[in-house]
């Protein structure tokens, strides 16, 4: 069974698209609708539903994608092991990351990285971190800037601990102290990220058994800043996202500091490919803390 088959598979059920990923593979739509059927017939099983607005994995491709990720991935390893021999200092890292890293950290690290090696393809994914999380457990990238915990059984290095702050307007009662008490947060309209990527605002406000009046719930850091700056709430938000707060804003420190602690995950910095490890060391030698 080929290789490029498995990759036309995957990537049609990441992107929900043939067209994309024939786009992305290198191949015409028609190519990649064979590769499948031809799975599909050497399976003996359905593996995508198509539908008006894309294409979707069935239960039995869902039962596969785990597998068929950690063979493009060794297969991708085994190519950069042999380069390293060779001397040849080529591959590919994919990269999930925060878009607050993304910002204020990674276009360094990548001019660095790139520098030394121009041959090594990068590609950045950028989400929250239960999207990041799943990422990582499902193979689909080798790198996650995250905040810890990372997942079980993969290695983690500690880059920076970021403080969490209240934010508000600067016409808000509370901006005039020099810092804030949690517990003052608990009358407030609190305006939070939405459900699963809040962790870090959890261990302030779970730390003082605060129950704040959440208003809103919004995805997207600007959004919530620009929310604060219209006086529609205060929120906490970890200090690395708050570099270009607008005039009408300010971040507080808080009575006792909480942090989120950065770093980078992988699964394994020993079974890396070489052009993983050297990315790895960039990062360290780089390191924003």
């Amino acid at each position: 069974m080929s290789l490029i088959k498995y990759k036309a598979l995957v990537t049609a059920i990441d992107t929900n698209s043939l067209t994309k990923a024939s786009e992305i593979l290198g191949y015409t739509q028609p190519g990649i609708s064979h590769m499948i059927a031809s799975l599909e017939k050497e399976f003996g099983f359905q593996l995508l539903i198509r539908k008006k607005e894309g294409v979707v994995a069935t239960d039995a491709a869902k039962e596969l994608l785990y597998y068929l990720r950690q063979i493009i991935s060794n297969e991708e390893k085994l190519k950069d092991t042999i380069n390293k021999v060779n001397g040849v200092e080529i591959g590919s890292i994919r990269i999930g990351s925060y878009y607050s890293i993304s910002v204020n950290w990674l276009p360094l690290i990548i001019k660095n990285f790139e520098s030394r090696y121009p041959n090594i393809s990068l590609q950045l994914f950028e989400s929250d971190l239960k999207e990041l999380l799943t990422m990582l457990e499902e193979n689909r990238i080798d790198i996650g800037f995250i905040s810890s915990p990372p997942p079980e059984g993969f290695d983690f290095i500690t880059l920076k601990q970021d403080p969490i702050l209240a934010v508000m307007q600067t016409t808000h009662p509370l901006a005039q102290e020099e810092t804030i008490d949690p517990l003052s947060l608990s009358d407030e309209l609190f305006i939070a990220p939405y459900e699963g990527s809040d962790e870090d605002i959890l261990l302030v406000l779970d730390d003082n058994h605060i129950k704040p009046k959440i208003k809103y719930r919004v995805r997207g850091d600007d959004s919530i800043i620009f929310m604060v700056e219209q006086g529609l709430g205060i929120s906490l938000m970890p200090e690395l996202l708050l570099k270009r707060l607008p005039e009408g804003v300010v971040a507080k420190k808080l009575t006792r500091e909480y942090y989120r602690t950065l770093g980078v995950a992988v699964r394994s910095i020993k079974y890396a490919s070489p052009a993983i490890r050297e990315f790895i060391k960039t990062v360290e030698d780089k390191n924003p803390a």
